[in-house]
């Protein structure tokens, strides 16, 4: 039986169980591959010190974890035939082990490209793909709100776990790391989801009618294809501006510390993005907030390019630019469950998902190769805000059924 939740009773607020179903969530998502991710950072000098490699070698290998672009759709599947718990907890189980088989095995470069390829294929099943189907199945009134909230799990996760991973590697170096991670994801992210509120047997429906279902017609639809189109544009523009963001501040002229600060600001309009993107889904036309959440962030980029040495500019371009990253899983998680029916939502979500990763390495290495031939990011910044303009142009011409009519969220 899958876990598709039908309308409450309207008697029955959407909170009185959505909160825990929230709450398991976003730990979940929290404490999932996001975090090696977000983290990857912190393993490069460790790794290129024990293997005997240059940085840029683990950089490239750090890359591999695009294979989420496939993940994402086999996984998208998955959670509609067999629900959010089991696949979530399946895909846990095998990102642990893969983890602690390399710290107990890896010896080499070739060691860690298998790791991080399979780690980013089946790590998919611990974020968003997989999260938010509950989340958009229960929810009606407050989606927006809740998705928000959920995806909150990862941002104050980001913040927190670098603090706790630093003096682990410092001390046992990236293998302890690696196992920190593995043992975050076990004790906290597989308990979590599994203390998520269950699905009465009046709110489930049979896997197999499900099966039935699902189909791929949807990548012909308009809606879809605006939003694939759009999701890769704004992926291209920022993935590359997280990973190169401290030299991107300090090619403005300001020191290391200065891009560490530049770090934590973008880390906080994320968060800001996150809660009131979340909020305002649910007060405004979804696609008004696309729109502005977009822009946003490509004056961001603007204002990058039109100043120089002028530290609070520097520091507001960052959390400008943060502020898309933040709302980016609320807006599309919200945009799927509204035009496309829950009971094929992983299936859609997951296939979004997997063309945004297309995006985003798109972004990572064309930043990069940009400031490698030019010498500056200029002309990388430039571009990043004419994708976050047509991202916004493309989102907004995506129409969505009134709450009232949407796609039923059951079978």
């Amino acid at each position: 039986m899958t876990e598709t939740l039908a309308p409450l009773p309207a008697e029955e607020s959407e909170w009185t169980i959505g909160w825990r179903i929230v709450l398991g969530c976003a730990l979940g998502a929290g404490a999932g591959i996001v975090l090696l991710f977000f983290t990857f950072n912190m393993f490069v000098l460790p790794l290129a010190q024990e293997l005997k490699v240059t940085r840029g070698a683990i950089g490239s290998i750090g890359a591999l974890i695009a294979t989420g672009a496939l993940g994402s759709v086999v996984i998208g599947r998955a959670v509609d035939r067999f629900g959010f718990r089991p696949v979530y907890v399946g895909s846990a189980l095998i990102v642990i082990a893969g983890e602690v088989l390399a710290v107990l095995f890896a010896t080499t470069l070739l060691h860690m490209a298998v790791t991080i390829a399979v780690l980013g294929f089946f790590g998919v099943g611990t974020t968003a793909v997989v999260l938010t189907r509950p989340v958009n199945a229960h929810f009606t009134k407050y989606r927006g709100r809740a998705l928000g909230l959920m995806a909150t799990g990862v941002s104050v996760f980001a913040i927190i776990a670098p603090q706790l991973l630093e003096p682990i590697i410092a001390n046992y170096g990236w293998r302890g790391g690696f196992l920190a991670l593995a043992g975050f994801m076990a004790l906290v992210g597989i308990p979590a989801v599994l203390l998520v509120a269950p699905a009465s047997p009046a709110r489930t429906h049979n896997a197999s009618a499900s099966h039935e279902r699902a189909d791929w017609a949807f990548l012909k639809t308009r809606d879809f294809q605006l939003m694939a189109a759009s999701i890769i544009a704004m992926g291209a523009a920022t993935a590359g501006f997280v990973g190169q963001l401290s030299p991107i501040i300090q090619e403005e002229g300001f020191d290391a510390a200065t891009g560490a600060l530049a770090v934590s600001f973008f880390a906080a309009g994320q968060f800001v993005g996150r809660l009131a993107g979340g909020w305002l889904l649910d007060h405004f036309r979804p696609q008004l907030v696309a729109l502005v959440f977009t822009i946003i962030p490509g004056s961001g980029f603007l204002l990058l390019l039109l100043t120089d040495q002028l530290l609070p500019a520097a520091i507001l371009a960052a959390a400008m630019i943060g502020l898309q990253q933040g709302v980016e899983l609320d807006l599309f998680a919200y945009f799927v469950a509204r035009r496309f029916p829950i009971a094929q939502y992983g299936t859609i979500y997951g296939a979004l998902h997997g063309f945004g990763w297309i995006g985003n390495a798109i972004g990572i290495v064309g930043i990069g190769q940009l400031h490698d031939k030019l010498g500056s990011y200029s002309l990388a910044q430039g571009l990043g805000m004419a994708a976050l303009t047509l991202g916004a142009v493309l989102v907004w011409a995506v129409r969505l059924p009134p709450l009232a009519a949407e796609p039923p969220r059951a079978g």
